[in-house]
């Protein structure tokens, strides 16, 4: 058997071909190799966008394309399978912790139907307005919780308080000096 019959390229005409080109790049792709091989990727704050099958196809391409001198390392692809399905499981249960704020809050929003309570409003001086009333319904506008009291619509943030807001009690003169000897004592009767 001669030699070309058990190895039909040499390896120069390996190391021009196409394949072995992209297998030997950087031990991590950049955006427009990963775009040139024919991958999407979406570049949000600085981080590329593939998920968990993007991740399995690039581990398959470099399997199939390695050669008898620089074979696929196992104990790595292994590694970055782990921290793969590490970071799939994080945004899982990231979406899945959303969720269940977002049901919490609506649950409150419509616990509050029915009741009194105090919402806090910006007037068009920039000041503060109290308005007491009843929350006549809940929903959520733009993704956000709201309720309704008096025909407003208010964010669920605005509630000061559920019921009304005590008066705050006015200071007497006497109070204001903060003297000991301000008040008067009652002397009480020898017996």
């Amino acid at each position: 058997m001669a030699s070309s019959d058990f190895m039909p390229l040499s390896l120069d005409t390996l190391q021009t071909s196409g394949a072995y080109a992209a297998k030997n790049t950087s031990s991590t792709p950049t955006t427009e190799e990963l775009q040139s091989w024919g991958y999407t990727v979406s570049d949000s704050d600085n981080a590329i966008g593939l998920d968990f099958t993007d991740f399995l196809q690039l581990m398959v391409q470099q399997l199939q394309n390695q050669t008898i001198d620089n074979t696929a390392d196992t104990s790595d692809m292994l590694n970055q399978m782990v921290q793969m399905s590490m970071v799939q499981m994080m945004s899982s249960v990231q979406s899945s912790l959303e969720d269940l704020t977002a049901a919490s809050t609506m649950t409150y929003a419509a616990s509050l139907v029915g009741k009194t309570v105090t919402v806090g409003s910006y007037d068009e001086n920039g000041k503060i307005q109290e308005i007491v009333g009843t929350v006549e319904a809940t929903g959520t506008y733009q993704n956000s919780p709201v309720i309704f009291v008096n025909g407003e619509m208010y964010p669920l943030n605005s509630i000061m308080a559920v019921g009304t807001l005590p008066e705050i009690p006015e200071q007497s003169a006497g109070a204001e000096t903060g003297g000991e000897g301000s008040q008067e004592t009652a002397e009480t009767p020898a017996t």
